[in-house]
Parts: C-alpha cells; structure tokens; sequence
C-alpha cells in the first residue's frame, strides 16, 4: 500500500508543477528573421545541384538498372562455354603429364618382428 500512495504523491507533485506553465512565445522579430531567411534565395553549388540531380528517383532507379545490366553481361561474358572447357581439361591434362603433378603413395612395408 506504501508504494501505491509514493505514487500517488509523485503523480500529484508532477501534475502541480505544470500550474504555472505557460505558453511558449518566440523573441522580438522572430517572424521577420524567419521571413528574411526563407526569402533570401543563395546560390547553389556545383555538388548540391549535382546531389539534387542524383537524388532524384527516376535516375537513382536508371543509374541502379545500368549497373545491373552491365553486370548481367559482364557474367554472361564470363561463363564458361564448351570450347573454353575443353582447353582447360587439355591444359589440365598437359600440365599432368608434364610436371607429374599426379598423386603417387609409396608405402614401405615393414615386416613384422617375430
């Protein structure tokens, strides 16, 4: 029951301290400096036209479809056909017989100590 009543206290000194509240006003001239800051027009620079350039959905959507259909052919380009993977085998094959890179295991048997 304690905790219910610090509660209460604490709900009731919270609510009493916003008796004296009141409305937030802005300074003197607010309204004009906010008027003169909106109208004054500064020029843009080169990176904030070309950022607003790109920003734009319509070329950010363009520039992303280029890319992945530059990419798409550069795979295209890359897989392997039946010609590239006959001369791999025969490189492979070559390369086999020339630096006997086949595998042989020569194992000594001992023979048992009696």
């Amino acid at each position: 029951m304690k905790a219910r009543r610090d509660i209460e206290q604490e709900i009731n000194r919270t609510l009493s301290s916003l008796d004296g509240a009141q409305r937030a006003e802005p300074g003197d001239f607010f309204f004009t400096r906010l008027q003169a800051r909106l109208g004054r027009a500064e020029p843009a620079d080169a990176w904030e036209r070309f950022i607003g350039v790109i920003a734009r959905p319509s070329v950010a959507f363009t520039a992303l479809a280029l890319i992945l259909a530059v990419n798409g052919v550069m795979f295209a380009m890359n897989l392997p056909t039946a010609e590239r993977k006959e001369q791999a085998a025969l490189q492979q094959a070559f390369q086999d017989d020339e630096y006997q890179l086949s595998l042989t295991n020569f194992y000594e048997l001992e023979k048992p100590e009696q």
